[in-house]
């Protein structure tokens, strides 16, 4: 669906309402930290986010706009990680120690973790006693130290 008025997205909604029309914005993990600015939908509908500053966007997010009964949903994309794993969590816990100590973004999951695709990235953790495996999924990094949750 594509509306000619602009479309400035303003807030998110707690509940998905049940009419209304909907425009789907997929988001690499990077593009969902930055609330404001313009985006193409996946119908390449130009819409301008102004999300209050203290949010996150989040994968599944109902946002508010400008135009009455009309939403953007968020959905995550599918993103090429590294899926590092170990039969010893503390060679998990010790490559996770240095995934950080180099500012790498990192998932942790129960097993895993995961990280973006990179070849230095990638060339590194053949020197630790893990596997790794090229995966392509949605992306949800570990949020900074001061931005715990």
């Amino acid at each position: 669906m594509r509306i000619n008025k602009q479309i400035v997205v303003t807030d998110w909604i707690k509940e998905k309402p049940r009419l209304g029309s909907f425009l789907k914005l997929t988001l690499s993990s990077d593009e969902r930290k930055i609330l404001r600015g313009k985006r193409l939908t996946d119908c390449d509908q130009e819409i301008i986010l102004q999300l209050p500053r203290e949010g996150k966007i989040n994968d599944g997010d109902i946002l508010a706009t400008n135009e009455s009964n009309f939403y953007v949903e968020i959905i995550a994309k599918t993103e090429n990680l590294i899926e590092i794993s170990s039969n010893s969590k503390i060679e998990l816990i010790k490559t996770a120690y240095h995934l950080g100590n180099r500012h790498v973004e990192v998932e942790i999951q129960e097993n895993i973790l995961l990280t973006k695709s990179d070849y230095v990235i990638e060339n590194m953790l053949k020197s630790f006693n893990v596997d790794i495996m090229n995966t392509h999924k949605k992306f949800f990094p570990q949020r900074g130290a001061h931005k715990h949750e």
